[in-house]
């Protein structure tokens, strides 16, 4: 697939993106015309106001289930602490007839209440490495529990007509719990976009072991997404008790379901890292839309959770569907032919040869060891013709455990161990290890038409023989694969994080000899942020043929990695089109990991000649 076609691949993925967010923001403004048309009275004013004054409990509590999803967690909890929160104020304010603390006093120990079972959740998740799901569903039923127990199972009322002012829809409408919920809406939408628990929140959700290696505090965050979560569902809770006028355990009952099912539908992932504040907002106003639209038809009420449990179903479909785009473009962005695929068939091509050469045998099956899986993956023939090995008995598996050779008399009879002949005439086996900074990276296999031809002196000299290869071998699979495109990548992302630097994948391919194994990560950074700086003047020397490319190449990295600037303002100052702009990325970034991985643009400081 070319260059092109990749990148018309990439911006397609982005166009379906936005127009998915159009989508739902189509289907919303359909769902309101409809019913207008259907009902005279679901467009008037008071009906809006209602509509809008019924969302704004459930509301506050997406915002903070939003987050919590962002994150890669779920929060079950949120209906029981609004529930929770609720007779805790009402028991605080008025208990027997008599008023026992003022009611903001009342209210904001509630609030403290919920903010602590929070903190609670949170401390269970990162010190005690509990499931989120465990931990809140288990929280759910005891939060409820205790909520009966508090109340005797009974309504607990609150002084009649305090808050009344708060709800009012009449002549002069105070709609405060809108402004409210709108409010809460506006500051997680600036947190996401520009604050450190936002932009962590992501992090988090997207890779939390890279998050971690980047140097941020996870536990720290990961507790504070969910006080924040349990602090909203109290405020949550609290806004219900002024509307009814009693705190009760079923306040809120139904929040933990439709809360996620409005954080899916407006977009986020369930398995963490995409989510925001717009969407979420949409997600709740058409799940509490479509509940106000069905009772004005005088649709039963027992459809509501049909309906709502429907649309679950289908926000999880549009999430694979999702990922699956996602999971797509990763593909085709791995698959691109880069001299990666040349070296690894080159190489396989020279270690035929010599084995050939020197012990007479051209029966040869290459395994390589994925560094970032594990997997081992038999490679074929041709290009694409892997296979991942998945049999604990495989030869190949057996010999990356024991880190040694094996040897196999007869394939025929063997019994421990699952050996697959290359060609159906081939009698006897061997497999050694190809090791590499005390890891094996790949089995090498030998199979011949004779019995029992293969010993231990045969193992020690295919050892040696193949040992040479290792470096090389690994570094043409990390082509092929992908994988290093895509951590040059990241780590030119992060190209001023000293400590992200040290610590990331690229580092550790960079100084993975043991005599440099205890060199400080911040020194490890700043030599890596060395390494890509030179790489990317090297890009502008190094490049042959049409030198207004290679300039616009150098020109598209510095700008974009070492400038900083945005993708319009890249685009301005060269006169190129976006689509011009990532197709020159991605060709200057496969010229860097090129200069990289040949240690071409490794400086005196970063040399890591001791591979």
């Amino acid at each position: 697939m070319s260059g092109r076609d990749f990148y018309r691949s990439e911006r397609f993925f982005q166009i379906a993106n936005v127009l998915r967010s159009h989508i739902l923001l189509l289907i919303f403004a359909i769902l309101i015309i409809l019913f207008s048309m259907l009902s005279e009275h679901f467009s008037s004013t008071n009906n809006l106001l209602l509509l809008l004054m019924r969302t704004a409990p459930l509301g506050i509590v997406v915002v903070g289930q939003t987050i919590v999803i962002i994150t890669g967690g779920i929060d079950l909890s949120v209906g029981s602490v609004a529930g929770f929160t609720s007779i805790v104020a009402a028991k605080l304010m008025l208990e027997d007839g008599n008023i026992r603390l003022p009611p903001l006093m009342a209210i904001f120990v509630a609030l403290l209440v919920a903010a602590a079972i929070g903190g609670v959740h949170g401390w269970l998740i990162t010190r005690r490495e509990l499931s989120p799901f465990i931990v809140t569903l288990s929280s759910m039923s005891l939060i409820k529990g205790l909520a009966l127990v508090y109340s005797n199972a009974a309504p607990i009322p609150v002084p009649h007509g305090l808050f009344s002012w708060m709800w009012s829809i009449g002549k002069a409408p105070r709609p405060i719990p809108i402004f409210l919920m709108f409010a809460v809406f506006a500051l997680l939408w600036y947190s996401l976009r520009n604050t450190k628990l936002g932009r962590y929140a992501f992090a988090i959700g997207s890779n939390e072991t890279v998050a971690r290696m980047s140097g941020v505090n996870v536990d720290r965050y990961k507790i504070q997404v969910y006080v924040l979560s349990s602090f909203l569902a109290g405020l949550s809770g609290l806004l219900l008790m002024t509307r009814l006028e009693t705190g009760a355990y079923t306040n809120g009952e139904n929040f933990a379901l439709v809360s996620i099912a409005a954080v899916v539908i407006g977009g986020a992932s369930l398995r963490g890292g995409s989510g925001s504040a717009w969407g979420s907002l949409l997600g709740v106003l058409l799940l509490t839309m479509v509940d106000t639209g069905l009772g004005l038809l005088n649709v039963s009420s027992l459809w509501s959770s049909a309906v709502i449990g429907g649309l679950i179903l289908i926000a999880a479909l549009a999430d694979v569907e999702r990922r699956k785009a996602r999971e797509a473009v990763t593909a085709v962005r791995v698959e691109q032919p880069t001299s990666g695929s040349t070296y690894i068939a080159q190489l396989l091509g020279n270690l035929r040869l010599v084995v050939k050469q020197r012990l007479a045998c051209d029966n040869i099956r290459l395994y390589i060891v994925d560094r970032e899986t594990g997997d081992i993956i038999e490679l074929g023939i041709a290009p694409d013709d892997r296979t991942i090995i998945n049999h604990p008995k495989h030869l190949a598996k057996q010999v990356e455990h024991k880190r040694s050779p094996i040897y196999i008399n007869a394939i025929d009879q063997e019994e421990t161990m699952v050996i697959k002949p290359i060609k159906p005439e081939l009698q006897s086996a061997i497999a050694v290890p190809i090791t590499h900074a005390d890891r094996v990276i790949a089995i090498l296999e030998l199979q011949s038409p004779y019995n029992s031809v293969f010993n231990m002196t045969t193992a020690a000299r295919l050892s040696e023989l193949v040992q040479q290869f290792a470096p090389s071998l690994e570094d043409a699979w990390l082509l092929d694969s992908g994988w290093f495109l895509r951590h040059t990548r990241e780590a030119f992302r992060h190209l001023w994080e000293e400590a992200y630097l040290g610590k990331c994948s690229l580092a550790n391919w960079i100084y993975a000899s043991d005599n440099t194994s205890d060199l400080h990560p911040a020194v490890r950074g700043r030599q890596v942020q060395q390494m890509l700086l030179s790489a990317i003047e090297m890009v502008r020397e190094k490049e042959s043929g049409d030198r207004t490319r290679a300039r616009r190449h150098y020109q598209v990295l510095y700008l974009t990695y070492v400038e900083g600037l945005s993708v319009e303002e890249i685009t301005e100052k060269l006169s190129i089109s976006r689509r011009q702009y990532f197709y020159d990325l991605k060709n200057a970034l496969e010229v860097a990991v090129h200069l990289i991985i040949n240690r071409e643009a490794v400086t005196a400081e970063a040399d890591p000649a001791s591979r």
